[in-house]
């Protein structure tokens, strides 16, 4: 019996123990000191597939008007060209048959040149707009 004491008592302490409570990464997360804020257009890239992913219509007003627009049953794609950058997203009807940004694929502008960062690709898109 008494060398099930000092395991009580352990399992006593862990059982108190807190844990951490893990919390969403705010965008101001990504923020290094020294380093320029994340862009608008990064910002919303990046929330691309979550549920609170922004519209075709958001998308828009911030990027502009893409160089292709096609529709495609209950999805879409857009596609914005910069100078290194092709930018193509992906669309798909939510619940409530909102457009939202499912995927954002960066590519090269020239064949066979490697593919561009999403960073890289929200910068010209940054200063394009």
């Amino acid at each position: 019996m008494k060398r099930l004491i000092p395991f009580a008592a352990l399992a006593a302490l862990t059982a108190c123990a807190t844990t951490p409570v893990a919390t969403a990464p705010s965008p101001a997360a990504d923020v290094v000191p020294g380093q320029a804020a994340p862009s608008r257009a990064l910002l919303l890239l990046r929330q691309a597939g979550a549920q609170s992913a922004p519209t075709q219509n958001e998308v828009e007003r911030i990027l502009g008007q893409p160089d292709i627009t096609r529709q495609d049953g209950a999805g879409a794609a857009l596609t914005y060209r910069y100078e290194q950058c092709a930018l193509l997203l992906l669309f798909a009807a939510d619940g409530r048959n909102a457009m939202r940004l499912a995927e954002a694929h960066p590519g090269p502008r020239v064949t066979g040149a490697a593919a561009p960062s999403l960073e890289q690709c929200a910068a010209e898109a940054s200063a394009r707009s």
